[in-house]
């Protein structure tokens, strides 16, 4: 294994004490030779930062390890950034403290994104736990048949605005061209819907044909609160994504792909009473010419600003 192949997984942890020991367990037991880790613990109130010194103490002679622990929580990008530049790998991993990773996730994922040079990254299938018990794939198998062996260019860009289509927690990024772009955006409370379509508005990305990750669903993960009624961190960070959208399209099609988004959006800030940034997703919205009845209604609704936010919330 060449030197300049090494994979750094960046594993960020905020109160995930029931979880932390599997996710760091999940990279040891990697069969890819090369791999260094780098840890943090943003801010957690429970037992993390003490299960990851134990941890640490007992496997730091496996491989290179580096820790923080911050005194108190800042926000995720950000901090993110702040250990994507002390990687020394030609390849970076964003491992969550919940989650964890299948043995052959980096070997696989590595393969394939050296198959395609110039790819800035790679994404495969995973295994997603709900709050049930229930574990099932992230993706169908017709999917799969339609991912399997391809190069995924500016088509796939606009099927991104569209939907959440990769399996976030797969991702496997060439780190020279995630600094190029400057990593996440630290504006952001959440990464993956803007850098996937960054990237991809400008580079290939390919997919593998494994599972690699193990994603967990619960209650206090951060996309369980996406449509959080009142005050959603999430809904203005979605209004910068879709307004810098609209900056990278180039064709009539991708800003039909965006009014959708933006409808889809504007719709859930209202039924979850997130009037601001319902408000925000209008401007857009008529920015981009959008008429319709659908719309007309939207605008009706933010007007009086009727709150069935008791409802949205029964119903999801």
């Amino acid at each position: 294994m060449e030197k300049e192949d090494r994979v750094t997984v960046i594993c960020i942890a905020f109160n995930h004490e029931k979880w932390i020991e599997k996710a760091l367990d999940s990279v040891l037991s990697q069969s890819y030779e090369s791999v260094e880790l780098i840890i943090a613990d943003n801010g957690s109130s429970d037992q993390t930062a003490g299960i990851i010194r134990d941890w640490v103490k007992k496997h730091s002679f496996n491989f290179s390890i580096s820790v923080t622990y911050k005194s108190e929580s800042i926000p995720y990008c950000k901090l993110f950034n702040e250990l994507l530049n002390l990687s020394n790998g030609e390849f970076v991993v964003d491992l969550s403290g919940d989650d964890f990773l299948y043995p052959q996730h980096l070997s696989f994922s590595v393969d394939r994104l050296k198959q395609v040079p110039n790819a800035a990254f790679v994404f495969s299938d995973a295994f997603i736990s709900e709050e049930n018990g229930a574990r099932n794939n992230y993706y169908q198998r017709i999917d799969i048949n339609n991912l399997r062996g391809k190069i995924l260019e500016r088509e796939f860009y606009q099927l991104l605005i569209s939907k959440s289509f990769i399996s976030s927690p797969t991702v496997v990024f060439r780190t020279q061209i995630l600094r190029q772009e400057e990593g996440y955006d630290a504006l952001l409370t959440y990464e993956d819907f803007d850098i996937q379509l960054r990237l991809t508005n400008k580079y290939p990305v390919v997919f593998s044909d494994h599972v690699g990750v193990y994603k967990r669903k619960h209650p206090a993960s951060f996309s369980a609160n996406q449509y959080k009624s009142y005050h959603s961190d999430m809904l203005p960070s979605t209004l910068r994504v879709c307004e810098k959208i609209r900056a990278m399209n180039r064709a009539s099609s991708e800003d039909s792909a965006l009014k959708a988004r933006v409808l889809f959006e504007l719709k859930h800030a209202l039924w979850s009473a997130n009037f601001d940034p319902a408000k925000g997703f209008v401007i857009l919205a008529k920015q981009l010419e959008v008429k319709s009845l659908e719309f007309s209604l939207y605008r009706l609704w933010l007007r009086i600003r009727l709150d069935i936010s008791w409802l949205y919330v029964t119903l999801t």
